[in-house]
């Protein structure tokens, strides 16, 4: 059974954000990398198409402005079946990969030129391609690799120019809390790649940001109003904000300890503590149960204890207490296999998931308790399940940002399991205008509704460049490195 709604809840699609972006159109498809393309695996291409034995196409669903794609008259609906004379030959959301790795190829190379050999209205026809020449990649990437430092920077960049005059970042639903969620990232970008809120490239980007969410972390907007009637439910979704905003600002109180900060701080810990339900669980916020009738669910429990756990990290001292009970409640949510389920409800326990079970070993490593044994619990089920990380519930995108967490704590060997795996992926969310987009699941293709993908660039291109450079060590509070 799945549940809607577990990112920002339940009423995300019907809140009116304060500063919204534009709902990104179009079929829920897989960009295409530096293609500058989007596009779905065909399972099985028509018989009439006469394509060797073996081989698959991709459906271009979508053409992106400023792309190498459009440039060499690629049309949507065309059905791209080989690179440079080479057939696409895996399976399913595999040829997505095996197409951006030929991409990634040529585009590594001085001429950067190839030919796609396309299907359209039922005739075969190559197509002459001109990529950017980008240089190669490095052979343990993105770590130390020159074309993926660029790529950060450029994906930096275009984080500047999304932030508003105000330090916030816009997104296309969520509102407050959701932009909180989005500027801490952002945040976490530019610390991770050197900035403080005092020197580097995006000192005054991260001032900003760091000042908006402090003032507005956990506090919660006015929801409807009589043209929009709640009809008395609780929508109350502050639990995401608070814990974001605490990963975010425990690293800039690090960095620069104010005692303005500490106040705030000790305020906002406060708070998380109190909003833990009687279970020891947390709910998308304090209030009772939400519309759909539900209170907690673990994917926030694992937040909070990972942010009380920073702020313990940085000399607050959170109540034992409420942490020995979030982490009962994690645990009892558990099959005891070592997978993190939904919640300890009948029905919701037991159904272990990669994402939220990453997100239970972040929690873990910022408190500290590496040596409970159901640390290694978690270890060996996210290890076994990793690949199968995009297929959780809801955010694929969240689940990859816990997951580079949970490697910094559990060891090289995880991380280089982690971009082994999904490296093509992530150089595949790249875009021809330097954002990064979304990625379709079952779920959101039979849900008709992507809530990475509505809720904005900003949330996709933060998130991803901060994945790319945790490695670096630069962010000590969340990764545990020394």
């Amino acid at each position: 059974m799945r549940f809607a709604a577990t990112l920002f809840a339940v009423a995300l699609l019907a809140i009116p954000a304060t500063a919204q972006m534009p709902r990104q159109e179009g079929t829920d498809a897989f960009n295409l990398g530096v293609l500058g393309a989007e596009g779905l695996p065909i399972k099985k291409p028509d018989e009439d198409l006469k394509l060797p034995r073996g081989a698959v196409a991709i459906k271009v669903t979508k053409v992106l402005e400023g792309g190498p794609a459009l440039e060499a008259g690629l049309l949507a609906d065309d059905l791209i079946v080989a690179v440079g004379g080479t057939y696409l030959t895996t399976r399913h959301v595999l040829a997505t990969y095996q197409l951006v790795a030929a991409m990634e190829a040529v585009s590594s190379t001085k001429k950067a030129e190839t030919t796609l050999l396309v299907v359209r209205d039922g005739k075969a026809q190559n197509l002459k391609l001109k990529l950017p020449a980008l240089g190669p990649h490095s052979a343990n990437c993105p770590t130390g690799c020159g074309r993926c430092e660029k790529l950060i920077d450029d994906s930096l960049k275009i984080l500047t120019g999304l932030q508003e005059a105000d330090g916030a970042f816009p997104i296309g639903i969520g509102g407050q809390n959701g932009r909180v969620a989005v500027s801490s990232l952002a945040g976490l970008s530019f610390l991770a790649n050197g900035s403080t809120t005092k020197e580097g490239p995006y000192a005054d980007n991260l001032a900003r940001a760091a000042k908006w969410v402090t003032e507005k972390c956990g506090k919660e907007e006015s929801f409807g109003g009589e043209e929009r009637p709640r009809g008395g439910a609780n929508w109350n979704q502050t639990n995401w904000s608070l814990a974001y905003g605490c990963l975010f600002l425990s690293e800039i109180y690090r960095l620069d300890p104010t005692p303005e900060l500490e106040q705030r701080l000790t305020e906002l810990m406060q708070t998380i503590e109190k909003n833990q339900e009687a279970s020891g669980g947390w709910a998308h916020g304090p209030g009772g149960p939400n519309a759909l009738k539900y209170l907690e669910l673990q994917i926030v429990g694992n937040f909070e204890l990972a942010a009380l756990g920073a702020l313990r990290k940085v000399g607050f001292k959170p109540s034992q207490e409420v942490i020995d009970k979030g982490v009962a409640y994690m645990i009892s949510t558990s099959g005891g296999d070592g997978g993190i389920g939904y919640s300890a409800n009948p029905g919701q326990q037991g159904m272990g998931d990669p994402g939220r079970t990453a997100l239970g070993v972040w929690a873990f490593g910022n408190l500290g308790m590496q040596a409970h044994p159901f640390y290694a619990k978690m270890g060996s089920y996210f290890k076994r399940t990793m690949e199968d990380l995009p297929n959780g519930h809801v955010s694929p995108i969240q689940h990859y940002t816990s997951a580079a967490f949970a490697c910094m704590h559990l060891g090289p060997a995880y991380w280089k399991d982690f971009i082994g795996i999904f490296r093509l992926e992530i150089l595949g969310a790249r875009r021809p205008d330097g954002t990064f987009s979304a990625r379709p699941t079952e779920e959101t293709m039979a849900m008709h509704n992507n809530t990475d993908r509505e809720l904005g660039p900003g949330w996709t291109t933060a998130s991803y460049s901060l994945i790319m450079q945790v490695p670096n060590g630069k962010l000590k509070i969340l990764t545990g490195m020394k």
